[in-house]
């Protein structure tokens, strides 16, 4: 037989095949969602387990369904954005956490952890509107004030830079920033 036609063959039969499989629909029962029928604790408690394990897809599925079966999102969303940051998936991070924000404006751990993705991607503007959000929450975020300078230095404002390092060395002279924190000032020709 030529190349040609076995060849022809072989494809002739694989497409009646499929047209077979397909006339006849589906064997056996539809697949089960795994999900569907666990109740929201253990679906955090298992989205907990595989972030531990490094399943990090895993655990952001198991932990957004915690999430749309009711679990305190105060407590889920935070997870779900650390198990996002973990896996490098900042914008996945975003589409979780600003929402929440828009419900918990007051929530300056988050602000302070959306407006350092903003700097990560980038987003000078937002990531300045958010971390500006964290200081003025309610209590005053060391970390976002030297966040801040460095979002001014990035812009190009070192008048900016300098008022947010005093801040942050006027709240936490030891902070675990402050050795840099004096050296950008120095830099900028000014006291610490």
């Amino acid at each position: 037989m030529s190349k040609f036609r076995s060849g022809t063959l072989f494809a002739l039969l694989a497409l009646s095949t499929a047209c077979a499989s397909h006339r006849q629909g589906p064997v056996g029962p539809p697949p089960s969602d795994p999900i569907a029928s666990v109740e929201a604790a253990e679906l955090r408690s298992q989205g907990l387990g595989f972030a531990r394990r490094g399943d990090l897809v895993r655990a952001q599925q198991y932990l957004s369904a915690a999430r749309q079966k009711g679990f305190d999102e105060r407590v889920v969303v935070p997870e779900l954005v650390k198990v996002c940051i973990a896996a490098s998936r900042l914008r996945a991070a975003l589409a979780f956490a600003e929402p929440y924000l828009r419900r918990h404006p007051g929530d300056a751990g988050m602000q302070y952890v959306v407006g350092t993705i903003h700097m990560a991607l980038g987003n000078l503007h937002e990531a300045s509107n958010h971390l500006s959000g964290a200081l003025f929450a309610g209590h005053l975020m060391t970390d976002a004030a030297f966040s801040l300078a460095l979002v001014a230095e990035e812009r190009g404002q070192p008048e900016l830079v300098r008022a947010h390092l005093q801040e942050y060395l006027a709240e936490s002279p030891r902070g675990r920033y402050a050795l840099r924190a004096r050296s950008m000032l120095l830099s900028l020709g000014a006291d610490s």
